[in-house]
């Protein structure tokens, strides 16, 4: 049966990410059944208000026993005590998989318990400015980057069922390990929000509005409006890593900073067409 076609899927956590999914998974034309879970009860009888769910559940237990794949979209702490407490609950043949945008914590938590032959981890390079249900739409992962995670290898139909699970859905899918993942998502995810926030930070305390930044500002800070409640679990984890580019980018600031006071321009356009270049060669497919 494919992951996507009859049979049903389970979705634990309804805001942004798991909203999306439920949505995407409802619009398909032959699609499966849409079990949802939040612990937010709102969040829950909205995606059914919405038809993004065929059935809504109090407790999530009664979902993820039931259904041929399982997706948590919940926090890194919850998906890691989730994983822990509903493992004897899925079917056998359940593929079982995460969307948490750091995989190490959670593979190591996979093999730790031994279901290495069932979860695969996946990271939807995706979002959006919004958070909670209500900032959900269909097409979030649609031509979207997803990489996956495991599978163990014997398992090699698990994977297949999860490579088309995100293909159906439109998204581009790249195979890589937890490790070389969390590395990379620090340098592509968690150095930008944080330096966005410290942008907005800057901003504020210089006295200017939100309101009179232009086209270029408001892409720059778009992200400090991101939630502190889901980046903190995140950051903690990588916070030896992303305080040491930190520091380096806090060099790079004061050597450019050294450049204006020397009048020299020459540094700031060699700086500027390096960049430049560095963008227009990167590869958007």
């Amino acid at each position: 049966m494919s992951a996507t076609e009859g049979g049903s899927v389970a979705v634990v956590g309804l805001g942004l990410m798991g909203g999306s999914l439920a949505r995407a998974l409802s619009d398909m034309p032959v699609g499966p059944a849409v079990l949802g879970y939040d612990v937010l009860p709102e969040r829950s009888a909205a995606a059914l208000r919405a038809g993004a769910l065929d059935e809504v559940a109090a407790d999530p237990r009664t979902i993820v026993e039931r259904a041929h794949v399982v997706v948590y979209a919940t926090p890194l702490p919850v998906t890691l005590d989730l994983m822990t407490r509903h493992r004897s609950r899925w079917r056998d043949d359940a593929l079982v998989m995460d969307v948490t945008s750091l995989q190490a914590p959670v593979m190591n938590r996979a093999g730790a318990l031994g279901i290495m032959d069932r979860w695969i981890g996946a990271h939807p390079m995706v979002g959006g400015e919004g958070s909670g249900f209500e900032a959900a739409r269909a097409d979030l992962f649609a031509d979207g980057h997803v990489w996956l995670i495991g599978a163990d290898e014997t398992a090699a139909d698990l994977a297949r069922r999860a490579e088309a699970f995100w293909r159906r859905l439109g998204a581009r899918v790249t195979w890589t390990d937890a490790d070389s993942h969390d590395q990379r998502m620090v340098l592509a995810s968690h150095l930008p929000q944080i330096v966005a926030n410290l942008l907005a930070a800057r901003l504020a305390e210089e006295g200017l509005a939100p309101s009179e930044l232009g086209p270029g500002g408001r892409d720059m800070t778009r992200l400090a409006a991101s939630s502190p409640e889901m980046w903190a679990p995140l950051i903690e984890v990588t916070r030896d890593r992303l305080g040491a580019l930190l520091r380096r980018l806090a060099r790079d600031q004061e050597k450019l900073a050294n450049a204006l006071d020397a009048d020299d321009l020459a540094a700031i356009r060699t700086l500027m067409a390096r960049t430049r270049a560095w963008r227009e060669d990167a590869e958007w497919s």
